[in-house]
């Protein structure tokens, strides 16, 4: 994966070509590959201050990358960019000379920097010129073609070995092959000496502006939502669901329209309902809560087994209940409009029988939608007999594809990790994943609380901050540390000096700024990949897995 710096394009990027490179550069295979995006050149060989677009490191060496978007001229020697707003700018100076003006200043600076570092010796340096818009040709003596990126270049990665072929076979001597250590020598002085670092909670806020929106895919789904009484929505981790089955609610919930939205995770519910505006026309409840409000909860037969009580038991006794009220009772329950957001949690037999009474129409002519993941089904062995019942009424199905909660890092270690292929992303570079390993219980607390003081430090309130944990807090290893927390249960209130803790069952639905995941060793191996997949993907933009050195050493790819 490329690591770029700083890790996201800022708002101050007005330049359409380089957010475009931005997005190619993405998908770069280089070893050990870091991108230096608008480099400082504060000692250039002619002018004042020079300034470079992109600059890749890697094993091969260093290239600069000039890029020129829009239309571009060249006549009596003077060159002329027109941009895509029409404005048009001349220089004496072309693109070819400007990026090589630029490389062989780069590598003054550099060749002082490492004199005495011989792995430094016949470091490679490379440019090339991009031009994102157009397809570029000239046979004039000033133009190298053979570094030139068009409209026609396929490959990011074949383009930059053919740059670094090129300037390799000029220099006539073996170049030295740089290690992951050199390369982060070079990248550490380069950032150091030219590059503005924002705090961490500046990074994490950009991410975040980027990442808080509708896709154009979500955009039309919402539109076609409503000119159908019959939706199953299958979407990813990190899709939306949650945000357009919501406001899909909002939206018939303007129309007068009884609508009843269910989930199967409390918290979700209570997230939901602050989400939502307040009216009598909604009711925002989990399934076992809805149950619980129409027929007395048995404490002896619950206490004796909590989740037979809840998965059997508590639902037949609803459906006997509901299924013998006289129609003028049952009138006044019924809702113009079931939402079932976990759905695969919720696509049960027995609770569908039931929604089916608390639906005019029923299931079969009523309004109802579905949106579901099947990769979190984690409580309903009976999801596939549920979703035969749903997908045997006429309906539409719609499928999301692109995850537009987390950063590119998180969900590409989470899809690793879990084996689960994602679809696509809204390519938002953010912070690389954290592996915290420790030796002991007294070197896990003090890594604990040294990544607390580091998120601190970088200006995170503790209340982005949420611990996963398939263990309940009190059997936890952040409780054996003494590590105060904000447990999310019953009457939770926010806390911005305590971070949150959940488990990952309780946190489905949900996501946070910060996620760091605990009691990875107790994951069982047949589990770890679903928990990875619905940890990892909680995450919006910044992720850490703490695990013990055994853990790594299992999980060493992960």
């Amino acid at each position: 994966m490329v690591t770029f710096i700083p890790p996201y394009m800022g708002e101050e990027i007005k330049s359409n070509a380089e957010r475009k490179m931005y997005d190619v550069l993405q998908e770069m295979d280089l070893k050990n590959a870091y991108v230096l995006h608008s480099l400082g050149l504060p000692r250039h060989r002619s002018k004042i201050y020079g300034e470079i677009d992109f600059v890749v490191v890697c094993e091969r060496g260093v290239a600069c990358l000039e890029i020129k978007g829009g239309r571009v001229e060249c006549r009596d020697g003077q060159w002329t960019f027109i941009d895509r707003y029409g404005t048009e700018r001349q220089k004496p100076e072309g693109p070819f000379a400007q990026v090589t003006g630029n490389m062989f200043s780069l590598r003054d600076v550099l060749k002082k920097h490492f004199d005495r570092n011989p792995h430094m010796k016949n470091l490679l340096m490379a440019s090339g010129v991009v031009f994102p818009d157009i397809t570029f040709y000239s046979d004039s003596q000033e133009i190298i073609p053979e570094i030139v990126y068009d409209r026609s270049t396929e490959d990011i990665s074949s383009y930059m070995n053919a740059v670094f072929d090129y300037w390799q076979a000029r220099q006539h001597r073996e170049p030295s092959k740089l290690s992951p250590s050199d390369i982060r020598e070079i990248v550490q002085f380069l950032r150091a000496d030219f590059c503005f670092i924002p705090s961490l909670n500046d990074r994490l806020e950009q991410v975040e502006k980027h990442l808080v929106r509708l896709t154009a895919e979500q955009a039309q789904l919402m539109d076609a939502l409503g000119m159908n009484d019959h939706l199953i929505v299958e979407g990813g981790a990190g899709t939306g669901k949650t945000l357009l089955a919501a406001e899909y609610a909002r939206k018939q919930v303007e129309q007068g329209r009884k609508v009843l939205y269910l989930t199967y995770n409390k918290n979700l519910a209570h997230h939901v309902v602050h989400a939502l505006p307040e009216t009598d026309l909604l009711k925002v409840v989990n399934i076992h809560a809805l149950f619980g409000e129409y027929v007395p909860v048995d404490v002896p037969m619950m206490k004796e087994n909590p989740q037979r009580y809840f998965a059997e038991i508590l639902p037949e006794v609803f459906y006997d209940h509901i299924s013998n009220l006289e129609q003028e009772s049952l009138d006044k329950l019924q809702y113009d409009l079931l939402v079932m957001d976990e759905g695969q949690d919720i696509s049960k037999p027995i609770y569908l029988y039931s929604l089916d009474c608390l639906l005019k129409g029923g299931l079969e002519k009523g309004r109802w939608v579905v949106f579901y993941d099947e990769k979190q089904n984690i409580y309903n062995p009976e999801y596939q007999d549920g979703m035969d019942i749903l997908q045997s009424y006429a309906h539409t199905s719609f499928r999301l594809f692109v995850n537009c909660r987390n950063t590119v890092q998180i969900g590409t270690y989470s899809a690793k990790a879990s084996g689960v292929a994602f679809g696509g992303f809204l390519r938002e570079n953010g912070e690389e994943v954290g592996r915290i390993s420790y030796a002991d219980d007294h070197d896990f607390a003090g890594k604990i609380k040294e990544l607390l003081k580091t998120l601190r430090g970088g200006g995170v309130s503790m209340g982005d901050v949420t611990f996963l944990s398939p263990k309940r807090y009190q059997n936890s290893k952040l409780s054996q540390a003494g590590v105060a927390v904000n447990e999310l249960k019953d009457g939770f209130v926010p806390d911005e000096k305590r971070p949150v803790y959940a488990t990952i069952q309780g946190f489905k639905g949900l996501d946070a700024k910060v996620v760091i995941l605990c009691d990875v060793d107790a994951l069982r191996r047949e589990k770890f990949s679903q928990y990875m997949y619905i940890a990892g993907t909680r995450a919006r933009t910044l992720l850490y897995i703490v695990g013990s050195q055994d853990f790594w050493k299992e999980h060493e790819n992960a």
